[in-house]
């Protein structure tokens, strides 16, 4: 936070020192961007401020403010946003504003993108502004037609209305132009050239015309494009909007949900951003229509409605098909929300899958998705390429079937007549080119918007009553119920419908084996409960007794089904499992509060955060990782129960924050924070450390959903009841260990007991200044996303064709493009001999050489080339009188046209989809071998980004788009090739033209392949920042940060707004200079040949501007294309990185063990020094210690001693600094990775389970029978839970095990370790969720189950290492004291006498 209470987005900004505007410092919002001065308005609850749209005052004036734009010029905005809203008409319609960062981008090549290099967004464009507007208008349409009935698509066209109706009348006038340019002012030029009358000022003024329409051409299609840009831009970042808001009102965002916000976020706005480009054309397909039905009724009167007819139906074929293709897309969706879901869950969990060398498993499930996922990308591939082989050879057939049909009805068809209606209906090619793919686009987004109309309609959190009953209290539940949903996924009829159907055969099964119904949706029953304002509540119960459901149900997560619950005051929440997000720790605490030294210093020393900022890098200011990677259990669970205390909130619900710190840490957390800091305050705390309950008000004991006992703790073990057993059970545990130390426990005892609520004692006041060298590079956790500059290296290239399958494949696909290309060739060469054959000619020179030339020489594609070879005129060698001779070659033509283009389409299509496939199976692979500092450095939204939105690219966009440069390139060759035959000399100018090209290729590639960089760059933030704030739902909301988050995500969203229209923009501008260019060395050829009518012959006069208008118009296609192919293979390059230049976990392997290694169980660790990364203080350092076969050994030690990081060394999760560690006798640095962890068994500190059944949770290699999982079930208690589910080992886990509470998820992990049945065990915190009396019991499991097992047992209950036969003692690294339990109790003076002192004291007598 700066001082001015602003949020500063530091973490993973792409420009971090970026000035954040709140929506109402934009001027947008409060009127004329011109403006100066703003009103500011107040924040509403939901986060964003109440702006005047919402009053409909400044929204009124945007047309005025729009209008503007249409003054020629206005001075340049200095105001460091994209001046695309300030600048003049002139400006505007040619992209000038955009010149002079072009050419800084160029100037600047050798050098990454900087922040001065680009703009900010502009205020229109921005995503508060949008997002407001967006929001009202979907409330309005909620408002009128209902929920059911409401549609995101009529949402979103009333978002664009205005600009779309203007965008259609450009579309009419560039569709008036270029019909004008191509066919008509052309063939007038070919006629004059071609009669015997010579009229200098008529032939002058059709190149005039001809140059002011093609410049008037070519600036409207731009301004079409861009105009199209700007709307998809500011409908892209409203749509984010409300989607992220709709995401902090929802009660939680996890599984299939979560997969389908990263998609929205991802690849699905993109695909509604291009679709506010291209649904013009949609619109558009009348107005062409109608043009180029009326031209060709002028010329054959109503047999044009043949060619028509023929356009049509070749028309709803396309359209069919771009249909089938959308509902494809919906299939593909629902493989690459899975995808997406799966590895969310693999890159949160990757620690945990290493220990267990599960890699091989989850790449295997990925993989088979993914591969699901192809088949249907495949599909879709061939489809789009059956409809663009029809588009070519549209116009020819509707040309051959109205002129033989016309000339069968015995019509006289002349040579000018036929020839202006085959450029006529080539005209409607464009459209034919176009409406395919706006109609795949528009049915693509229309899948998106029904995901959002989904989404926008799921139940939303609603905040508990303020209204208690009794004043007094705090939170009043009375007779309530409280049931998680059944449904946890999607809300529409027909998965309700499905589950009502699977529940109903579940009854009558139960019914059948008279086996109880399944629980395993967590109901709290009968729930009453009056919580005293001031009280410190102790809940306590055992595990998945409901405890943590009871603090969900007070935050109003939980699902109320009756009765009454009210919450008066202000909430803190501390989580069982601490929500860190990446961010220095001050900012995880403060979390959107200003800093106030004073007390941010007590609650740093009441939380036991003192010692550990002395450990980090830099303090306060060093950075955490997302999770909390970076930093032990403890920590995580400080700084998260920190953030609770600095809120200076009235509540406290305090989940279990004790669980995961040692003993001497638990007391002072007790003591200092929640017993005297949080004095006064009405605390509830969950907790299993039974000897802190004492110092309660009240005491609540639960068992199964229910309050079983509540009152004081005298009061509860004179009622004799289930607390009473349970504090029976905690005392027997204890017992040895308390008569062991009795005579020395007293002193602390009294200090103990003395500490009552609200007497704070005296604490070290901590100085700002005392570090005042800076230390940031060293704090730095989080690396910085390259985006790379220069050209894609050959090495991306070579890496696709690779993945294609060779330079061989690559060939055979090159020569496909010929033929079919030369097969298109020659049928438009062998229509103009038969046109030739068929028309009365009126002389015998009168055989016009411009029979199919190109109609928009911005936008066809088709590079047909009867012109090119007409100088061979007809066959001589046969007879030609027979129609029916021209046809037959005609149709063969066709055929082959169409067999070509279709094999071509198939086999191009399979090869780049094969090629985006193994590109991605290499990246998983290397992503699954890389070290976990790698994930350390890298956020998971990075990662995902990578494999979302640039595998999109791969998939989907690259190949359409080398599809078309693949078909201009060779159509250049060709072109070329016959302009060398034909006109040699003419050949030779257009080296120089192909300089001119290429020098604005050089300068425009620099520029739009760097943005495209920035634009890929730019989404990793954003999908990173969504997917934490799904994570961190309940906290964000608890604490009322919404507003900071939502203003963070609209700033991250503006950041890809900038980067999209900036690409978007500069393409254009490429685009507009090249087609200009192209049009005035048109000009230039016509205006020669114009002044040179009578010295060059007619029909080489005609065939030379001919060759011109098709060669320049192909290069400069090819250079546009050749640009976003560039631009394209970026994401490639991403790819290509994690395929390549990843660091991988390298084993160098000199030792294979046998399989019964290792027998005994021996470790040593020798002088081990380990470091998580080479630029960080070591977090072991001289370690050395000799562990016996099958010894247990307990390590203890205050949180952030490195207890883990033993764990981690032993795994190799992290190679060492120095040092060896032994296992038998064995070096672990010399056997292979995968190996070693197959051979250790781990439960780690956080329970981690993944989607799918028990049993894959259990054993994902399908390597026990069900009987030996039952078994290890009944070991760690969990058979009857299990045995109550109706799917039993079937039963479906939830993303995270979130059907199961932490405590039984722990118990399930412990299940894993005994199926294993490796010689060593480590239990990292494996019991810390666990009740007493269950703890007790695992114990026993343990000491039975391992008894011929090395165990190492991490823990902070010291009873759980009292039966160890060595004890480590760690503080900061190091090992403090090692020795027998015993010997160490026997020493007054030992550190481990002193940690059991500080817990026995607590003890409380039964």
């Amino acid at each position: 936070m700066s001082m001015d209470g602003k949020p500063k987005l530091r973490s993973f900004s792409i420009f971090p020192d970026r000035k954040v505007n709140f929506s109402f410092d934009n001027p947008a919002i409060n009127g004329d961007p011109d403006m100066v001065e703003n009103d500011s308005s107040q924040p509403t609850a939901h986060g964003l401020a109440d702006s005047h749209f919402t009053h409909g005052s400044a929204y009124s004036r945007k047309y005025s403010v729009s209008l503007k734009t249409m003054k020629p010029f206005r001075p340049s905005s200095k105001d460091g946003k994209i001046p695309v809203n300030k600048v003049g008409l002139f400006s505007y319609i040619t992209l000038s504003w955009i010149s002079s960062m072009v050419m800084k981008i160029y100037k600047n090549r050798d050098q990454a993108l900087r922040e001065e290099d680009v703009w900010e967004i502009s205020d229109w464009e921005s995503c508060d502004v949008n997002t407001v507007r967006l929001e009202k208008i979907w409330e309005n349409e909620v408002a009128t037609h209902g929920e059911k009935g409401s549609s995101f698509l009529r949402a979103w066209f009333k978002f664009i209305q205005t600009r779309l109706y203007i965008k259609i009348l450009l579309v009419c006038v560039n569709a008036v132009l270029s019909f004008f340019m191509s066919g008509y002012i052309t063939n007038l030029v070919v006629s004059y050239l071609e009669s015997e009358t010579s009229d200098l000022g008529y032939a002058l003024a059709l190149v005039a015309g001809n140059t002011i329409g093609q410049i008037l051409r070519a600036v409207s299609f731009t301004c079409i494009i861009f105009f199209g840009v700007q709307t998809g831009t500011r409908f892209r970042a409203g749509m984010l909007g409300v989607v992220y808001k709709k995401i902090l009102r929802l009660k939680n965002v996890k599984g299939k949900v979560a997969s389908e916000i990263v998609t929205i976020f991802g690849a699905d706005s993109m695909r509604v951003f291009i679709n506010c480009i291209s649904f013009v054309y949609l619109l558009a397909l009348p107005v062409y229509v109608i043009i180029g039905t009326a031209y060709t009724y002028y010329l054959i009167g109503y047999w044009c409605f043949i060619a028509l007819t023929t356009f049509l139906i070749c028309y709803q074929l396309q359209a069919h098909l771009s249909t089938f293709v959308a509902s494809l897309r919906r299939k593909t969706l629902i493989h690459t929300d899975k995808r997406i879901r799966k590895m969310t869950e693999v890159l949160n969990s990757m620690k945990m899958i290493k220990m267990y060398g599960w890699e091989d498993s989850f790449l295997s499930a990925i993989t088979a998705i993914r591969k699901s996922e192809l088949r249907v990308l495949l599909t879709a591939a061939i489809v789009n390429a059956i409809t663009n082989a029809i588009i070519p050879v549209t116009p020819s057939i509707a040309a051959v079937a109205s002129i033989a049909t016309y000339r069968a009805f015995g019509n006289e068809l002349t040579a000018s007549t036929a020839f202006a209606l085959v450029t006529t209906l080539d005209f409607l090619r464009a459209i034919v080119s176009y409406v395919p793919f706006a109609t795949r686009t528009f049915g693509e987004s229309r899948v998106t918007f029904e995901r959002v109309k989904k989404l926008m309609l799921r139940e939303e959190f609603q905040i508990p009553s303020s209204e208690v009953l009794d004043d007094s209290n705090a939170i009043e539940i009375q007779d309530a119920v409280f049931q998680w949903n059944l449904m946890t996924e999607s809300p529409d009829d027909k998965s309700k419908k499905k589950h009502e159907r699977k529940t109903k055969k579940k009854k009558k099964e139960n019914k059948e084996s008279n086996r109880p119904p399944s629980s395993s949706y967590m109901q709290l029953d009968s729930i009453n409960l009056n919580v005293k304002k001031g009280q410190l509540v102790g809940i306590c119960g055992s595990v998945g007794c409901g405890k943590s459901s009871l603090i969900s149900a007070v935050l109003g997560r939980m699902p109320q089904l009756i009765g009454h619950l009210a919450v008066s005051g202000n909430v803190a929440y501390a989580a069982q499992q601490a929500w860190i997000f990446n961010g220095t720790l001050r900012e995880n605490i403060l979390f959107g509060l200003p800093y106030d030294p004073d007390w941010y210093n007590k609650v740093i020393y009441a939380c036991g955060l003192e010692p550990d900022l002395d450990l980090l890098a830099n303090g306060d200011e060093t950075e955490i990782g997302e999770r909390g990677i970076n930093i032990s259990g403890g920590q995580k669970q400080r700084v998260s129960l920190a953030r609770a205390v600095y809120s200076k909130s009235d509540i406290y619900l305090l989940d279990d924050p004790l669980s995961a710190v040692d003993v001497h840490v638990g007391r002072h957390l007790f003591h200092r924070c929640i017993n005297t800091l949080l004095q006064g305050k009405t605390v509830i705390l969950v907790t299993h450390q039974l000897q802190y309950l004492k110092h309660c008000d009240e005491i609540l004991v639960m068992e199964e959903g229910r309050i079983v006992e509540n009152g004081s703790h005298e009061s509860l073990l004179e009622f004799g009841g289930y607390y009473s057993s349970m504090m029976g059970q905690f005392h027997a545990t204890s017992a040895f260990t308390a008569t062991t130390v009795k005579d020395e426990s007293r002193s602390d005892d009294d200090q103990g007991s003395s500490e009552k609520r609200g007497e704070s004692k005296e604490q070290p006041k901590k100085d700002e200044n005392d570090d005042s060298v800076s230390k940031e590079n060293k704090g730095r956790l989080t690396q910085k996303e390259d985006a790379g500059f220069g050209m894609v290296t050959f090495g991306t290239y070579k890496s696709y064709i690779n993945a294609a399958g060779g330079f061989t494949v690559a060939a055979a696909i090159l020569l496909l493009y010929i033929l079919s290309l030369g097969a298109v060739v020659f049928g438009d060469w062998w229509l103009g001999i038969w046109l030739g054959q068929t028309v009365k000619y009126t002389d015998s020179s009168e055989a016009t050489p411009t029979a199919n030339m190109l109609p928009n020489a911005s936008m066809s594609i088709n590079m047909t080339a009867t012109s090119l070879f007409q100088n061979s005129t007809e066959p001589t060698n046969f007879q030609t009188g027979g129609m029916d001779f021209y046809l037959s070659i005609y149709l063969a033509s066709l055929g082959a046209i169409i067999l070509l283009a279709s094999l071509k389409g198939v086999i191009a299509s399979t090869v780049m989809v094969k090629a985006s496939g193994k590109l991605h199976n290499r990246a998983l692979h290397n992503i699954m071998k890389a070290p976990m500092a790698f994930f350390d450095a890298n956020p998971p939204g990075r990662i995902l980004n990578r494999f979302s939105r640039d595998m999109d690219e791969g998939d989907v966009f690259l190949p359409n788009v080398m599809d078309i440069l693949l078909y201009v390139l060779v159509a250049v060759l060709l072109s070329l090739g016959a302009a060398a035959v034909n006109l040699p000399w003419i050949a030779i100018a257009f080296v120089p033209v192909g300089l001119i090209f290429y020098g604005f290729k050089k300068i425009s590639a620099e520029s739009v392949r760097q943005l495209k960089r920035f634009e890929n760059v730019a989404r990793s933030p954003l999908i990173n920042h969504v997917t934490t704030s799904g994570a961190g739902l309940s906290t964000i909301v608890t604490y009322n940060q919404q507003r900071q988050f939502i203003i963070n995500c609209m700033k991250y969203t503006d950041v890809t707004s900038t980067a999209l229209m900036l690409f978007e923009g500069s393409f254009r501008w490429i685009e507009l200079r090249l087609d200009i260019v192209s049009s005035l060395l048109i000009v230039a050829a016509t205006l020669v040949m114009v002044l040179t009518k009578g010295s060059i012959a007619p029909a080489l006069a005609a065939l030379s501007l001919s060759l011109t208008i098709r060669v320049v118009s192909v290069m400069q296609f090819a250079i546009r294309l050749m640009n976003d192919t560039e631009a394209r293979f970026t994401s490639i390059e991403r790819i290509h990185e994690y395929e390549s230049k990843l660091d991988t976990e390298v084993d160098t392997t000199s030792v294979v063990p046998d399989e019964s290694w290792p027998r005994e169980g021996r470790i040593i660790f020798s002088d081990v020094l380990m470091r998580y990364r080479k630029d960080m203080d070591p977090v072991l350092r001289n370690i050395h210690f000799n562990i016996q076969p099958k010894q247990k050994v307990g390590i203890v030690g205050r949180t952030g001693a490195g207890k883990s990081s033993l764990a981690a060394a032993l795994f190799r999760l992290c190679d060492l600094s120095e040092g060896h560690i032994y296992i038998d006798g064995v070096d672990i640095a010399h056997i292979p990775r995968k190996t070693l962890r197959s051979r250790l068994s781990t439960i780690p500190q956080d329970p981690v389970l993944f989607t799918g059944t028990l049993r894959y949770n259990l054993d994902p290699f399908d390597l026990y029978s069900d009987e030996v999982i039952w078994a290890a079930l009944e070991q760690v208690h969990m058979k009857e839970k299990v045995r109550q589910f109706c799917e039993q080992l079937d039963f479906q886990v939830e993303e995270n095990g979130e059907n199961f509470s932490v405590g039984e998820r722990q118990l399930i992990c412990l299940g894993r370790a005994i199926l294993r049945q490796n010689k060593i065990l480590v239990l990292d915190e494996a019991t810390a969720s666990i009740d007493t009396s269950t703890d007790a019991m695992i114990q026993q499991t343990i000491r039975d189950s391992f008894s011929d097992c090395t165990v190492l047992t991490i823990a902070h209950r010291l009873n759980t290492v009292l039966h160890c036969d060595v004890i480590l003692i760690m503080e900061a690294g190091e090992i403090l004291e090692t020795g027998h339990p015993q010997n160490l109790l026997a020493n007054p003076l030992s550190v481990f006498n002193k940690m059991i002192r500080a817990q026995t004291v607590k003890t409380p007598s039964p």
